[in-house]
């Protein structure tokens, strides 16, 4: 009889520790799956109420962000003459667009989106195109001073806009840097007033540019050094293989750094956009058709890809196509476009 009930509370024992076994088994379970599930995978079959984390793709540079997008970029001009250079953070901005201005000089628009730094500058005076630009990034602007022509386009409110001339943002000078390029202004004053304005309230759909993926490459000619020359502004790009980047110079190989970082500024891919212009006034001001269609050269991995650019209209993002019709395909990373019209010679070899 005590035989009896000593195999009963064995077997009774048993089983509650086989339960215990599977609850624990289950618990760890669950715990495993929802770690797996916060660093971004997914469960086998799921569980109810969860789903897996997206990556986010910026779409003007190809790469995976380490956070979420903003609403919308910010586009900043940026002065390009005399003691403006080096300039303050370019090396964070995405996109940089570089266009021809009066005088046979260029002007930068840098197009923040995945990460914004702590300072831009020197900011400078704005054109008509420049705000063209902005349109089609659905973007906000950042400027200090305008062209008449500027001021009277950006005054009708077609894109949202912070300006020196009209603004209560806290602008300042720096001390190392001669007037009037030297205005710099914070990330935080511009964010403040972003957030006052609402204009990050609501999320843009930006056009993503297309890009290289796995073993692709473009075919195209050997592009190893390029120079640009206006008569009173030339820059170079030397393409180095090893880091796959392209090292921006000026005139005629003068280190061109970012003036925070005092690295080289190197770029993945470059873009030649090649406009028309015509003289609007007395000092030389520019008039650009930026959807008037044109030339254009991909240039990436060292090979140039010769094509076309296109703009259906003033808020639609320019397409760069191959001579097939195909668009661009762009190598992750940064880009900087260069806008060059009939006053600058191109050449690469």
């Amino acid at each position: 009889m005590a035989r009896a009930k000593s195999a009963k509370k064995r077997k009774k024992k048993s089983k509650d520790g086989l339960l215990i076994g599977i609850v624990v088994v289950a618990i760890v379970a669950v715990i495993g799956g929802v770690g797996l599930y916060l660093m971004g995978g997914s469960l086998l079959g799921g569980l109810p109420d969860l789903v897996a984390k997206k990556e986010v793709v910026n779409p003007l540079t190809g790469q995976v962000c380490a956070e979420e997008l903003a609403a919308r970029p910010l586009v900043v001009s940026i002065d390009n003459v005399g003691d403006a250079v080096p300039q303050s953070w370019l090396s964070k901005a995405d996109l940089v667009y570089e266009f021809p201005v009066e005088g046979n000089q260029t002007r930068l628009q840098a197009v923040y989106y995945g990460e914004f730094p702590e300072t831009f500058g020197p900011v400078r005076s704005t054109r008509p195109y420049f705000v063209d630009l902005t349109r089609e990034y659905q973007a906000i602007f950042l400027a200090h001073g305008w062209s008449p022509q500027a001021k009277e386009y950006l005054l009708s409110d077609v894109v949202p806009y912070i300006n020196a001339m009209n603004s209560d943002c806290n602008f300042y000078r720096v001390s190392d840097k001669s007037a009037p390029h030297n205005s710099y202004i914070k990330w935080d004053e511009v964010k403040a007033e972003i957030d006052a304005k609402g204009w990050w309230d609501e999320p843009k759909e930006i056009k993503p540019f297309r890009f290289l993926g796995g073993s692709q490459v473009n075919e195209g000619e050997n592009a190893s050094k390029i120079a640009f020359n206006y008569s009173s502004s030339k820059c170079e790009f030397t393409y180095d293989p090893a880091s796959g980047k392209y090292t921006r110079t000026i005139n005629g190989g003068k280190d061109y750094v970012d003036h925070e970082t005092g690295e080289p500024i190197t770029v993945d891919n470059i873009l030649v956009q090649k406009v028309e212009s015509s003289r609007i006034d007395s000092y030389g001001r520019l008039r650009i058709d930026m959807c008037a269609g044109g030339d254009a050269v991909l240039l990436t991995n060292g090979v140039a890809v010769k094509g076309r650019w296109s703009r259906d209209n003033l808020d639609s993002r320019t397409v760069f196509t191959d001579e097939k019709g195909n668009e661009f395909r762009l190598t992750p990373g940064q880009s900087w476009v260069e806008v060059i019209d009939q006053n600058c010679t191109f050449t690469y070899n």
